[in-house]
């Protein structure tokens, strides 16, 4: 049940969607950028409620989720990169005066997008950025700047219409590189009467895509951009009058503070890739229904009674329903750990990796599997099925899939002996324990197999019991 938070936000999205003149395939960069500055200056989240509250922030992500025939394929993304992936790292690193400016951004309906993924450091390199942004001592400021084509970044959401922008780039002392760090830098200024784009930094639109459309993809460049001292998000760590970089708090990484975005991230792609598949199912369902077809004796069965369609529908219930309720455990766990500032436990972390990729993989599949049932049908406009490659988004935001499974195949390696572990995987492990990178490439089935039995047992110990059948496994056959 909807809160009431909830349905006045379902209420002003439907009502996005009676006022729009044309369908909505048809809705441009600008036209949807345009919504979400209106849902900003509405107040129907905050750009501060992931720390204020979390279960609405989640709760809305799902409400977006569920209208995207009201408002566009690519307004969650554009929405999730506002409230997440921007505001949400002011949230993380940011001092109190840079979280308060996220409520003036909202006063203003402005816009914020991401400057994390480059062209040579993206969803399968890694949180690698070789963006540079140099100290200048001497007027306190950083000057920021793209040292090669491969540094550009790349995909950026809502970066061709942002106000501003939280750049992730190599902060550098004197030549000496600490590491990644989150920059609040203004992406557009007011001249002869209207915002142009910051003198030194170069964008551009990365093209049309098969889906999504209504969402810009900026690369963005920079050459030589100087801002201010104040721009780094310090909250964390500053730099002195001497221009010594110093540790408010020893052994605390920024990336991994920015990582709770990530982690945030998985947690609604997960979910809004079961309200996806819910929908496209609910949708099908209800043209199968209404599809008569002829059999003997007279009889008009509906489309719906087929044993195949049947089949598939009773499996999708199931899996999606399986999907919510792990979900929603992983939600809440997230949630108190949101509430106390604190960094989510490695089982945590392992836990929200598998909703992330089991979730987007029973969408992907079980749709794909429903397409190939319905005919011709699934070829309209209208259908939904035109939109399935959303899911191809879902699989490499916020951590690639097949990245993530590697990443619980090492953990699971490096844990050794785990008593809850069945002689399969234990079998294994022992196999991948000695391996070398080289040999590890080499062994990449038994990588990902290891992958999907922790998947596996993960789930069946949060939700204690066996793993239902209906829930897509991407590589368990290799």
């Amino acid at each position: 049940m909807w809160s009431e938070k909830a349905k006045a936000l379902n209420a002003w999205a439907e009502g996005v969607g009676r006022a729009r003149k044309g369908p909505v395939q048809d809705l441009d960069f600008d036209a949807s950028s345009a919504q979400l500055r209106d849902c900003l200056n509405r107040g129907l989240l905050k750009m501060t409620d992931l720390r204020t509250d979390p279960e609405w922030f989640f709760e809305a992500h799902r409400v977006i989720g569920s209208n995207l025939d009201n408002l566009g394929e690519g307004f969650w993304i554009r929405f999730t990169v506002q409230y997440n992936l921007f505001a949400g790292t002011v949230l993380a690193i940011g001092n109190e005066a840079q979280v308060n400016s996220l409520n003036d951004m909202q006063a203003k309906s402005e816009l914020g997008a991401f400057g994390l993924t480059e062209k040579f450091a993206g969803v399968s390199s890694g949180m690698v950025v070789e963006t540079i942004a140099e100290f200048d001592l001497k007027t306190r400021e950083f000057v920021i700047t793209s040292p090669n084509e491969g540094a550009y970044k790349n995909w950026i959401s809502q970066g061709f219409v942002a106000d501003k922008c939280v750049v992730m780039a190599d902060l550098r002392i004197a030549g000496k590189a600490y590491g990644p760090h989150g920059f609040l830098v203004d992406f557009r200024e007011v001249r002869n009467g209207k915002k142009e784009v910051v003198k030194n930094i170069r964008l551009d639109d990365m093209g049309r895509k098969t889906v999504c459309n209504d969402l810009d993809n900026a690369w963005i460049a920079f050459d030589g951009l100087r801002v201010a001292e104040s721009c780094l998000l310090d909250r964390y760590a500053v730099i002195d009058k001497d221009g010594v970089y110093v540790e408010k708090q020893k052994g605390l990484r920024t990336m991994e503070l920015i990582g709770q975005r990530l982690f945030t991230g998985r947690v609604a792609v997960a979910q809004v890739a079961t309200v996806f598949g819910k929908r496209q199912f609910a949708k099908t369902k209800a043209y199968t229904d209404a599809k008569l077809c002829w059999a003997p004796g007279n009889v008009r069965p509906p489309l719906s009674a087929l044993p195949q369609i049947k089949k598939i529908f009773a499996e999708a219930k199931e899996a999606f329903d399986y999907c919510e309720r792990y979900n929603a455990l992983i939600e809440t766990q997230l949630i108190e750990c949101l509430r106390k500032e604190a960094i989510p436990k490695p089982k945590l972390i392992s836990a929200i990796a598998v909703s992330k990729i089991r979730s987007v993989e029973t969408c992907v599949q079980l749709c794909f599997r429903l397409k190939q049932a319905v005919g011709s049908y699934a070829l309209m406009v209208g259908s939904g099925f035109e939109a399935t490659d959303f899911m191809q988004v879902a699989k490499f935001a916020e951590g690639e899939s097949y990245v993530l499974m590697q990443k619980l195949a090492r953990d699971r390696v490096k844990a050794g002996a785990v008593s809850a572990a069945g002689q399969e995987e234990a079998a294994l492990v022992a196999s991948l324990a000695t391996a070398k990178p080289a040999e590890w490439n080499a062994k990449a089935d038994q990588v990902y197999h290891l992958s999907e039995l922790v998947m596996d047992r993960t789930q069946a110990e949060w939700m204690g019991q066996k793993h239902p059948t209906g829930i897509a496994r991407p590589c368990a056959k290799l």
